[in-house]
């Protein structure tokens, strides 16, 4: 997936001002920043989500930013956001199943590889959703994206409100979906976590894309240092 010279407004304020990255097949690429950055704003758009935009949005060497968002998904691009919800009076089983509206065909399989993936969810798979965990949950609507076959995954904030060990796991989780050939774009706000599972990854600033790198890399880096964890070179010495 390529995105050129990418620009975004929200009413009448720009957010994104010519954002341009790469995300190559088999990657884990991350994109971290301060809060309102755009962030979230980046993988709406590429979602289709938002609209209008100006600049180019290409997958599979195919210009995808005017597509509505179910003609990305069928494409193999598939977001999940922020803080998304389980349907909680529906089953496990149910919520994954209205995940494959667009894969009808390849549900069995799906729900296989789902709970090879999600053991947890395939203990779960007749209880009401209400009833999970709050990891249990961020599993869930994960579980539901995959449920479409994507190829390329797009996660708004995975870690947001879990408990430590629910965050381990999930890191756990997302390198097996990674191993099992699902190509993985993270943003958030645990930027340690995020980038430490990294391949490649993007500090982005009121808009800009502002550094490139490893997440390793990022994380040494001074001005990110400086920028997300309030670490300066003199508070080091």
């Amino acid at each position: 997936m390529k995105v050129c010279n990418l620009i975004a407004y929200h009413g009448d304020i720009q957010v994104l001002k010519r954002v341009s990255l790469t995300v190559c097949a088999g990657q884990i690429v991350s994109v971290v920043g301060p809060n309102g950055s755009g962030k979230t704003t980046l993988m709406k758009a590429i979602a289709g989500i938002m609209r209008p935009i100006q600049g180019v949005i290409s997958y599979q060497d195919e210009p995808i930013q005017t597509l509505p968002v179910h003609e990305v998904v069928r494409r193999g691009l598939v977001y999940v956001p922020e803080g998304m919800n389980v349907f909680p009076l529906m089953s496990v089983l149910e919520n994954l199943e209205v995940g494959a509206y667009i894969a009808r065909k390849k549900k069995k399989n799906r729900l296989s590889f789902i709970f090879e993936i999600f053991p947890v969810l395939a203990d779960k798979r007749r209880n009401m959703a209400g009833t999970l965990s709050g990891g249990q949950k961020r599993m869930l609507t994960i579980a539901r994206g995959l449920m479409s076959d994507p190829h390329l995954l797009l996660l708004d904030d995975p870690f947001l409100g879990l408990a430590p060990k629910d965050v381990n796991r999930l890191c756990d989780t997302l390198k097996l979906i990674h191993r099992n050939g699902v190509t993985l774009f993270l943003a958030g706000q645990h930027v340690h976590r995020i980038l430490r599972v990294a391949t490649k990854a993007f500090l982005i600033e009121e808009g800009k894309i502002t550094l490139v790198g490893t997440g390793e890399q990022l994380l040494g880096h001074p001005h990110f240092r400086e920028i997300l964890l309030g670490i300066t070179a003199e508070s080091e010495v």
